[in-house]
């Protein structure tokens, strides 16, 4: 491995971001197929919200945390030099990255669920939850992203209780496919911005820079 792949890798945390994953995917196994149950409605039924999607959302906080851009200085002035595409592919590939791996929880439940039960709306929640924290993670700070991520995630539950007829962007188990719609232009507009700001813009790093 070449050292400047070595620095990359090493700057991003590569080898905590496997361990976090592991550790997640282990917490969503073990938490099963429990949801948090809202029920405020007197005309609905309650709803429920699979804690699966939470394990989703605090794994894409911390990758987000790991992963983010502690060379961004760096990166800025290399994405001006002779080889400007390096770094915003690596920003990229990080964003990708933060997007894909806390999905991996969603399998972990699934030997819990019963059989030819559909899961694949709560995959698709799962990727819209967290291409939603990659997306404002560049924005603002991981933990700015992945506490607005649960308060849009439980704002859907309450939504979700009190006026189900309401359109949302994440599905229940009434509409099983997905919104794979907005998963596709979440997740791409997460990895152009990624891309373009080298994971993190002017103003967030001014002011939370901090973090690094």
């Amino acid at each position: 491995m070449i050292p400047n792949v070595r620095l990359v890798l090493h700057s991003r945390a590569a080898h905590w971001v496997a361990v976090t994953t592991l550790v997640m995917c282990a917490v969503a196994a073990v938490t099963g197929p429990r949801s948090l149950e809202i029920d405020l409605s007197a005309r609905f039924p309650p709803t429920k919200l699979p804690v699966v999607e939470l394990c989703t959302i605090l794994s894409a906080t911390l990758l987000a945390i790991l992963m983010r851009p502690r060379l961004w200085e760096w990166d800025r002035i290399a994405a001006g030099g002779h080889r400007p595409t390096r770094p915003r592919a690596v920003a990229a590939v990080a964003a990708g990255a933060g997007i894909m791996l806390p999905v991996l929880c969603v399998p972990a439940v699934v030997p819990w669920l019963p059989a030819e039960t559909s899961w694949g709306w709560v995959l698709a929640n799962a990727l819209i939850m967290s291409a939603t924290v990659q997306l404002l993670t560049p924005l603002l700070s991981p933990l700015a992203a992945g506490g607005l991520a649960v308060l849009a995630w439980l704002s859907c539950g309450l939504v979700l209780n009190l006026a189900p007829q309401v359109w949302l962007p994440v599905s229940t188990h009434r509409d099983p496919d997905g919104n794979w719609t907005l998963v596709t232009v979440l997740t791409i507009a997460a990895i152009v911005l990624h891309a373009r700001t080298c994971g993190r813009t002017a103003w967030a790093h001014r002011v939370f820079g901090k973090e690094q």
